[in-house]
């Protein structure tokens, strides 16, 4: 509404400008904190930084301007179709002689902005190739120079070479301190990791701070930090944080680990790792000079006359007893074979008995022959009267034919 003095100056002639501005005074103290939720379209970044995009929904449409002093502060970059709340005051752009909002400040709608911001860099540097396994540099083993980026005043630090004195004291370290939280750490961190790698010599890096809110590890979600990471021509670890915190230094760093005590457990691990390495190679040396010790010891044996001769009679009693083995194995053979063929024989010998002349003569048969030794087999080889001889089982007699006949 405004004041009745200036309905009064209403009522004259005004100039456009005039009226603009009482306009303008009129909307910037009636609506001077308002928030408005809407869909962004035609956003647009001018050389300047400022932001201008429109906020709109399906009945209306609201200019909008955010100024580089304020959009320093957003997190998250804005996006055409991104349904945000914008919270300011609405103004007049004279030149156009149409109302906008002046934003001070955006909140993603169903999504945190820190979470949000988080999202956005991790999908830019994810299709740069920057977060893909196969551009990870190997951390070296044993090195002999490391660097660590962090705070000299947190407890990081100190967890850092606690962990490196326990696992590998002959480490040598190279500090190169910067703050991790708070205005222009992104900016220190950045240049701490620059600083090493012109130092010369370091091998593997370790980028650590401890645990903290998001706000507090938000130095390490940054594209300077992570471009930073990317660019190193050495192998840097990331140890930010604790164990579920996930930052965008972790996923652009050649490896994470969980905690800044973890970071330093995994640099010095080569070490244990070659001890142990050297223990079973130790193990597997000392088990192959037995093994060839006790080889070489009876090849010496062999060669011995008396243990030649202890072989030889061993060799001949197994022959010995081989020939036996085959001398009782004939044997039974042969005995077995023998009791077959007087089996064999006994039986023919019966068969040959049941049909032998005498075995017929014996169950009362008798074989007739006439004088001059011809076999009588039927009635007409003889005549009534003719004397024949019987041949019996036991003897013979003299018969005379008295008669003859065809049938029994």
């Amino acid at each position: 509404m405004l004041a009745p003095d200036a309905t009064k100056k209403l009522s004259s002639v005004l100039t456009v400008s005039e009226l603009t501005a009482h306009i303008r005074i009129a909307l910037e103290t009636s609506f001077d904190n308002i928030a408005v939720v809407g869909e962004v379209s035609n956003f647009k970044i001018y050389p300047s930084g400022h932001w201008y995009f429109s906020l709109k929904d399906k009945d209306a449409t609201l200019s909008g301007v955010c100024f580089k002093n304020c959009n320093q502060q957003i997190k998250f970059e804005l996006e055409d179709g991104m349904q945000v709340v914008a919270r300011g005051k609405l103004s007049v752009y004279p030149p156009r002689g149409s109302y906008q909002i002046i934003v001070t400040g955006l909140e993603p709608v169903g999504i945190g902005a820190w979470q949000l911001a988080f999202e956005q860099l991790r999908s830019k540097l994810e299709a740069e190739g920057l977060l893909a396994a196969e551009r990870k540099k190997p951390i070296p083993m044993l090195p002999r120079r490391i660097g660590i980026v962090t705070s000299t005043a947190g407890a990081a630090l100190r967890d850092i070479l606690t962990a490196l004195n326990r696992r590998n004291s002959n480490i040598e370290v190279v500090i190169s301190p910067c703050k991790v939280q708070g205005e222009g750490s992104a900016e220190e961190i950045a240049q701490a990791i620059a600083y090493l790698e012109a130092v010369g010599g370091i091998q593997t890096i370790l980028v650590c701070r401890g645990g903290g809110s998001i706000e507090d590890l938000w130095s390490f979600n940054t594209e300077i930090v992570a471009r930073a990471i990317a660019n190193c021509s050495i192998p840097i670890i990331s140890g930010v944080g604790h164990e579920p915190d996930i930052t965008i230094c972790d996923l652009v760093a050649d490896l994470r680990a969980p905690t800044p005590t973890a970071a330093a457990e995994l640099v010095a691990q080569g070490r244990a790792e070659l001890l142990g390495r050297w223990s079973n190679l130790h193990r597997h040396m000392v088990r192959q000079f037995d093994q060839r010790l006790f080889a070489a010891r009876y090849e010496v044996s062999r060669l011995s006359p008396i243990q030649s001769l202890l072989r030889l009679q061993h060799k001949l009693a197994n022959l010995r007893l081989n020939i036996h083995n085959y001398q009782m194995r004939m044997v039974a053979r042969a005995t077995a074979k023998l009791a077959q063929s007087t089996h064999a024989w006994e039986q023919n010998r019966k068969k040959l008995l049941a049909l032998s002349p005498t075995s017929v003569l014996a169950r009362g048969f008798a074989v007739l022959r006439k004088a001059d030794g011809k076999v009588v087999s039927q009635p007409e080889d003889v005549s009534p009267g003719e004397t024949l001889e019987a041949l019996l089982y036991k003897g013979k007699l003299k018969v005379q034919v008295i008669s003859g006949e065809d049938s029994w």
